[in-house]
């Protein structure tokens, strides 16, 4: 980065602040002036924008404040290699730049001047410009913009949450623990990020886990709505919450509802090891019947008897702080925490209350690797976008590097940003 670009920083946010109390003002206008002067942007977004109006707008400003970093103009190739797949094009970073710029200097027109103007603009053509690098380099490599997969099998658990088998068009690079953004026929510009469960290189076969989100778009469509012959598309596989390296002697895999999914596909790359580690797993769910995967688990803990699993439920009668604090109390009477890597994942509270209390039972920080993936579930009610912009959601599309390791960001980065 250049050393002139800090004090252009500095000025991009300042003036960023200057506009948060009217949150809700700039993110309508920014999509306003968008959809105006660029009307042939308005496909590239979902039809319905009742979620998409801050998101895009959200990302930006998460960009901004982490400028900087070291490791962002990585992450921003990251970003623009996954935004091939809505079919983005050099200058349409130009016309997304304009109307940022637009929205914020309408909504600050006292503090507004050339120095404040001239700055977001080197600093947006800054992020702009390693995103379309990103994107340069894997249309280089002849990696498709996206993947054509076909639904092979469907199953339903209980209502609530759905196994999807796929078949791809073309050979799909990824390992244990990554996760693919999903977009259906029946909602085109909507995508969703699902982590991968099976074998890489499996015959080019993926498996997914959809667990039903009261009103989510995608989510009910993959329960409901999907059958074998359907053609999904798929983006490039995302993420580094990966297999715990060769030499861990010990691994214990917890998992909380669909968090099964990469602990499935990591468990399998561990039993592949020669010796295989010493494994422990801990498999967590709402109540006994949302084990919706258990016989794919039993069967694996038939072939491979030195596995040590534990199944924990919510049982009839019991309060969920009472299941909660069975599972609590299990990982406290352990003492080898010390000489342990743990793979954690689930729920985004789920992880976080889980991940304090390892590291309060004597769980070394680097031997977590935890999904910080928020859970598709929203951890709260309906908020303004003034409060989601002073107060932003957890970002599905996250820095993939956050997942193994904290990056001493106050935000996590957005892994993609439109069709969310």
């Amino acid at each position: 980065m250049d050393d002139d670009i800090y004090d252009d920083i500095h000025v991009v946010r300042a003036s960023l602040e200057r506009v948060r109390r009217r949150a809700a003002h700039v993110v309508r206008y920014f999509y306003a002036h968008l959809f105006t002067h660029h009307p042939e942007l308005r496909p590239l977004f979902p039809p319905a924008m009742d979620d998409q109006y801050d998101r895009l707008f959200t990302a930006l400003v998460h960009v901004v404040e982490h400028l900087g970093h070291p490791g962002l103009p990585a992450h921003l190739e990251v970003l623009g290699r996954d935004h091939r797949k809505f079919g983005i094009l050099d200058e349409d970073y130009r016309a997304v730049g304009e109307s940022l710029v637009a929205a914020i200097s309408h909504h600050s027109p006292d503090s507004w001047d050339r120095r404040t103007e001239a700055s977001w603009q080197r600093v947006y053509d800054y992020a702009a410009c390693a995103m379309t690098g990103g994107a340069r380099r894997s249309y280089a490599t002849g990696e498709p913009a996206w993947w054509a997969a076909t639904i092979l099998s469907h199953r339903l658990h209980g209502d609530h949450t759905a196994v999807v088998r796929a078949s791809v068009s073309e050979p799909y690079s990824w390992l244990p623990g990554q996760y693919a953004t999903i977009e259906h026929p029946e909602l085109p510009g909507v995508w969703r990020p699902y982590s991968l469960a099976g074998r890489p290189g499996d015959s080019h076969v993926l498996e997914f886990h959809v667990g039903r989100v009261p009103g989510g778009q995608l989510s009910n469509v993959l329960c409901d709505r999907t059958e074998p012959g359907q053609v999904l598309r798929l983006g490039a596989a995302s993420g580094s919450a990966l297999t715990p390296p060769p030499d861990t002697g010990a691994v214990t895999l917890i998992a909380a509802g669909t968090g099964w999914a990469p602990v499935k596909s990591v468990l399998d790359a561990l039993l592949s090891r020669r010796p295989a580690p010493r494994i422990r797993i801990d498999v967590v769910a709402r109540g006994e019947s949302h084990f919706y995967d258990g016989a794919a688990l039993d069967d694996i803990l038939r072939k491979h008897p030195c596995l040590s699993a534990y199944w924990w439920y919510q049982e009839r009668g019991e309060g969920r702080m009472r299941a909660a604090e069975r599972l609590h109390t299990h990982l406290r009477e352990r003492r080898d925490w010390p000489g342990e890597t743990v793979y954690l994942c689930g729920p985004v509270m789920f992880v976080h209350e889980t991940a304090e209390l390892l590291h309060e039972c004597g769980l070394p920080e680097g031997a977590l690797i935890r999904d910080p993936l928020p859970s598709s579930v929203r951890a709260r009610g309906h908020v303004s976008h003034a409060e989601a912009f002073l107060d932003p959601p957890p970002v599905n599309w996250i820095d993939p590097d956050a997942r193994t390791r904290p990056l001493d960001l106050p935000l996590p980065l957005p892994q993609s940003t439109i069709g969310h």
